[in-house]
């Protein structure tokens, strides 16, 4: 078992930006189990549709940064490391499809029925510190990637990137409400081009990655 340990830790910290990546996800988690509270105190106790299909749209998120950490480390000592990790690899990134898919279609349900809430201030102060610490994560993670260029950590980086845009998403979308100019046709273009923008980006991130050819997902194994 001490071995085991061992092993899985190698692994996860082999270099110095894989060891923040991984420690930096961790208590992460902790802070989208709080965000995730926080839109579903918005969606139930507003009737908000938005902010509840937000709430499965981060617990789903959440559930994968657990989902990659677990499988990394058991697929250390699968027979086939090879095909442990191509299997990760292809089901992270047609799940972050599956999410894309579900973010326009709330885009467009919000959009199409011009619902806006307005809230209190403080949950923006919230969400506005929330989605700066993440962009700032997704950023600095995404320029340092290419030290330690494995799977693991080039999961982590996507999933993080996701984070990063539909948190400015929500950010917009709670600042919208409290201005009150939800009728606005500048408040309605300034939400539809960037709710598009961000899901042509999500939508492009998980096609590559379903499409992407065995042979350079192998070499990310091989930096395992």
């Amino acid at each position: 078992m001490g071995d085991r340990g061992n092993k899985i830790r190698n692994t996860l910290f082999k270099s110095d930006f894989r060891r923040q990546t991984v420690l930096v996800t961790l208590p992460s988690l902790l802070l989208d189990f709080v965000f995730i509270l926080v839109n579903f105190y918005l969606g139930f106790f507003t009737a908000s549709m938005w902010y509840m299909t937000m709430c499965i749209y981060y617990v789903i998120l959440t559930l994968m940064r657990m989902n990659v950490l677990a499988r990394s480390a058991k697929a250390l000592f699968s027979r086939d490391k090879v095909k442990a990790y191509t299997k990760l690899y292809r089901s992270t990134h047609h799940l972050l499809l599956f999410l894309t898919i579900m973010l326009a279609g709330a885009i467009f349900f919000l959009l199409r029925n011009n619902i806006w809430k307005r809230y209190p201030g403080i949950i923006i102060y919230f969400v506005g510190a929330y989605t700066i610490y993440k962009v700032t994560a997704s950023v600095i993670n995404l320029f340092r990637a290419g030290r330690a260029n494995s799977i693991t950590t080039v999961l982590l980086r996507k999933i993080g990137s996701a984070d990063a845009l539909v948190s400015l998403l929500v950010l917009e979308s709670a600042i919208i409400g409290r201005s009150g100019r939800t009728q606005g046709y500048e408040m309605q273009d300034l939400a539809t081009k960037s709710g598009t923008i961000v899901c042509i980006i999500l939508f492009l991130i998980s096609v590559f990655g379903i499409f992407k050819p065995k042979s350079k997902i192998k070499e990310q194994i091989d930096n395992n």
